[in-house]
């Protein structure tokens, strides 16, 4: 399994909804806050790469696959938020990369929203309706760390800017806060692989190699009400 930093986070936020869509194959609805996500990162890109902004909206309407709840007002506005300029950089930059040296390392991948020329700089776009700061998980600096590995640098300025409020947390991560992010990943990355490795020889363990963690994201889960039926000693 190839990971990225959702899986990741995914498995680390509820271990069993990390179980049922990667591992068992089921596939989440596509919710509004996901498509709306989707279309603004396509017509941001777009816009970046010299679209015409109502081009650039009509294209991130399909990228969402005109979700019912995701209007053309509200992402034409979305979009008019983000600070762009002439040479930018270069957008949905794809990385894959082993996170060890070893032969039988874990590979992280990801699309990274934006990086200046130089690499010295990368943004994430992000159309929450609450903000936090670009530390509060390891999403930037992974991505801090992956640059710094394709440009042979040690010091990338991470940036989230949130649309709606026009604001960006902002961070200068180093070489240290890199390897922070990089041995959090190469971490939860081999803790899933010894679990699979079990659950291949024990199916049946299933339920105890990836138990549910209740949280607020329970309100989110498709998985609920079945996950309330499996672990309801909780």
């Amino acid at each position: 399994m190839i990971y990225s930093f959702s899986r990741l986070n995914l498995y680390t936020t509820c271990p069993y909804r990390f179980f049922k869509k990667y591992i068992e194959g089921y596939e989440e609805p596509t919710t509004y806050p996901l498509a709306l996500g989707k279309g603004v990162h396509k017509a941001v890109e777009d816009k970046i790469n010299g679209v015409t902004h109502s081009e650039a909206v009509l294209n991130g309407l399909i990228e969402a696959e005109f979700h019912p709840e995701v209007t053309m007002d509200e992402l034409s506005k979305l979009v008019s938020h983000a600070p762009i300029k002439e040479n930018m950089g270069e957008t949905e930059i794809h990385f894959q990369l082993p996170l060890s040296d070893t032969d039988s390392a874990p590979v992280l991948q990801g699309y990274i929203d934006l990086v200046s020329p130089d690499g010295s700089k990368i943004v994430d776009w992000k159309t929450n309706r609450v903000r936090y700061d670009v530390r509060d998980n390891h999403q930037v600096g992974l991505y801090a760390w992956a640059v710094g590995q394709l440009k042979n640098i040690t010091q990338v300025e991470g940036n989230l800017y949130f649309l709606r409020f026009r604001r960006a947390s902002k961070y200068v991560f180093n070489s240290a806060d890199m390897e922070r992010s990089r041995q959090w990943a190469f971490r939860v990355a081999n803790e899933i692989n010894s679990k699979r490795e079990i659950l291949d020889m024990l199916p049946e363990e299933a339920e105890n190699l990836f138990l549910s963690k209740p949280s607020s994201h329970c309100r989110h889960c498709p998985f609920v009400i079945e996950c309330y039926r499996k672990f309801s000693c909780y």
